[in-house]
């Protein structure tokens, strides 16, 4: 029977155990054959200690010899986030119970064949970098010992270009329709009070242009060649911009959109990556809520720093809270789930500040955006 959770880890082996466990692997034809394969290939202990690694899982890992990654588990090879959460390490933090590769090593470590997909965040050499992994684990036996056989394939590129695809055409096709629907009421006649339109049909076209610069800014993120461009910004005038912007937004829905206890101070940032990220806190708040409601824009001053914040009413449920993050994560549809990962992204890479979120079911979720009052460039 498999086990309810991958949290529930034993202990780990000695590194004289793991070498030994080494060495059966270096003296079989195992070695030969699984570095002539292009898909990165771990041998696991029952532990799920890394054994034993192939020339391509050595290579994509940036090391140069194959000791360097023996006695780790999957997650702490990889310099998963989670893994140094729990002091088990990979596999015990309550973020590994929907992890696909804990799963499918649960299953081969039970002595069947599993498989999953596994969304991963990870920090190679201070970057943040999300990966898209399908990986399969299965049971094998060598003398009298149980081992897994754990193949991982990068599949990032391709994910990161489908998901692109569907977001982009999806969102832009929704806002150019309600663009070619108000132009042609415009057209065919012009009833008393018509020009109430123009400011929606004003507020549509903005977000088009807007949406089509956000797809473009993440595209260059994730690929490092988004420049940043930094100027002194006023924190009250900046939160006073997208309060105007957001206003009359369609995500609005009859909200109200409130600046709240917001200190005016001069920061050293990039005023259009700070507003990309503020945007998309706003826009998931108001999507969040029901007319009626209202959004809180606010800003302290915290030392050497700034602190954005965005509030609303809604909770967030924790199952949701544990993948917030994660790229292509979404509650909406398989369309979305790039709002919250490019937040992270464009404030870690390229504002270096800190990104977050806070939600109690009786304060409602405040999103907060960190950033240093003066940008140092690198």
């Amino acid at each position: 029977m498999q086990s309810s959770s991958p949290s529930v880890i034993p202990d780990r082996a000695s590194p004289e155990i793991v070498s030994e466990q080494y060495e059966i692997f270096v003296g079989t034809h195992c070695r030969d054959f699984f570095d002539t394969l292009p898909v990165m290939i771990f041998a696991l202990n029952k532990h799920r200690q890394v054994v034993f690694a192939n020339m391509a899982a050595v290579s994509f890992l940036g090391l140069t010899k194959v000791e360097e990654v023996l006695g780790k588990r999957p997650g702490e090879a990889l310099s998963c986030v989670n893994a140094a959460l729990s002091p088990g390490g990979c596999g015990t933090s309550r973020h590994c119970r929907k992890c696909g590769a804990a799963r499918a090593l649960l299953t081969a470590v039970e002595g069947a064949v599993g498989s999953g997909e596994c969304k991963l965040l990870r920090r190679e050499n201070e970057q943040l970098e999300g990966l898209d992994l399908n990986v399969n684990a299965s049971p094998l036996c060598i003398g009298e010992r149980q081992y897994v056989i754990f193949s991982v394939t990068d599949v990032s590129h391709e994910m990161r270009r489908r998901s692109m695809e569907r977001i982009f055409f999806h969102d832009v096709l929704n806002l150019a329709g309600g663009i070619s629907g108000l132009v042609e009421l415009l057209v065919e006649e012009v009833p008393p009070g018509s020009g109430d339109m123009l400011p929606v049909l004003s507020s549509a076209t903005r977000s088009l242009v807007d949406e089509i610069l956000a797809q473009r800014e993440l595209l260059a993120a994730e690929s490092n060649e988004l420049t940043v461009a930094t100027e002194v910004v006023s924190t009250k005038s900046l939160l006073s911009i997208l309060q105007r912007l957001y206003a009359t937004s369609p995500a609005a829905q009859g909200q109200e959109i409130k600046l709240a206890d917001a200190a005016d101070e001069m920061v050293s940032t990039d005023r259009r990556l700070a507003q990309r990220v503020l945007g998309n806190m706003i826009k998931n708040a108001l999507e969040a809520g029901l007319p009626g409601d209202s959004v809180a824009l606010g800003c302290k001053i915290e030392g050497s720093s700034v602190c954005f914040t965005v509030h609303n009413r809604a909770y967030i449920p924790r199952d949701v809270q544990d993948s917030i993050f994660h790229r292509r994560f979404s509650t909406k549809s398989a369309s979305r789930g790039l709002g919250t990962y490019s937040m992270l992204l464009l404030t870690e890479r390229y504002l270096h500040g800190e990104v977050g979120f806070e939600s109690d079911k009786s304060a409602g979720t405040t999103f907060y955006l960190r950033l240093p009052k003066r940008h140092e460039c690198g």
